[in-house]
């Protein structure tokens, strides 16, 4: 069976981002989501997929990277988040991080999800792939297996290390409907040519505004994004195809 987990990256950055990634689960493919919990439009955005969309998977987009301040208290993170913001980009984090500073912003992000959103987390990923840092990817793994959360794998050595922490992940990654792969040629042979097992595919659907003009690095492509998400042409494909889409549940059953 060749099942399809669509998941959209950035969910509460900007009610844009939001108001896309609700359209392209309302009318397209989109079958789950992360939060940017510490992002402004995450309470609203939850409200709005909890009222408009039920059937949206909702996991956590945990952020350590792009500039804004930490949940955990600044004074606890002084090698993450020093001077109480994170930074910018991964190639900017040192390359010794305390686990006790990961484990602690990543825990008050989880908590910070369950008290927007009333519920846990359907599964992990992480902002910029910051989850591979050499000393973040052992406390991820750690805390995704404590809760019994499936995590994004975005690499064959993420899934091994997930895995062997008894982690559940999707067999395989999908980031090629991205920048100059955001074609509706591109989607449509992705999806014919879609294996068996569990795929993830990564998206950024967006109503591009001016806050994400002005906060993001990759923003013009997120209005087509949207529209390719939503056109009738890839549901066909899934369709013919015979594509199971579903959210991060569908791992529930496996063996991790």
């Amino acid at each position: 069976m060749k099942t399809l987990i669509v998941n959209a990256d950035d969910f509460g950055r900007t009610p844009g981002v939001n108001a896309g990634v609700l359209e392209a689960h309302g009318g397209g493919i989109v079958t789950s989501a992360t939060v940017m919990v510490l992002e402004k439009a995450a309470a609203r955005g939850i409200r709005e997929a909890s009222e408009r969309a039920p059937r949206l998977s909702l996991g956590l987009h945990f952020c350590v990277t792009g500039g804004g301040p930490p949940a955990a208290p600044a004074r606890a993170l002084p090698t993450l988040a020093p001077g109480g913001r994170f930074r910018r980009v991964p190639e900017e984090l040192p390359a010794e991080i305390p686990s006790a500073e990961v484990r602690a912003e990543l825990e008050a992000q989880i908590a910070v999800f369950q008290m927007l959103a009333r519920m846990d987390p359907s599964h992990l990923d992480s902002h910029h792939h910051a989850a591979r840092h050499p000393a973040i990817a052992p406390v991820f793994a750690a805390i995704a297996a404590a809760r019994g959360l499936p995590a994004r794998a975005p690499d064959d050595a993420s899934r091994r290390l997930l895995r062997a922490a008894r982690v559940r992940t999707p067999d395989r990654f999908e980031d090629g409907f991205h920048g100059d792969g955001v074609r509706v040629e591109r989607l449509a042979r992705i999806l014919e040519e879609l294996p068996d097992g569990v795929t993830e595919l990564m998206c950024h659907p967006a109503v591009v505004d001016d806050a994400l003009r002005e906060g993001s690095r990759y923003a013009g492509a997120r209005d087509l994004e949207r529209e390719i998400l939503c056109d009738p042409a890839i549901r066909e494909v899934v369709r013919a195809r015979r594509i199971r889409l579903a959210g991060f549940e569908a791992l529930a059953a496996r063996m991790r």
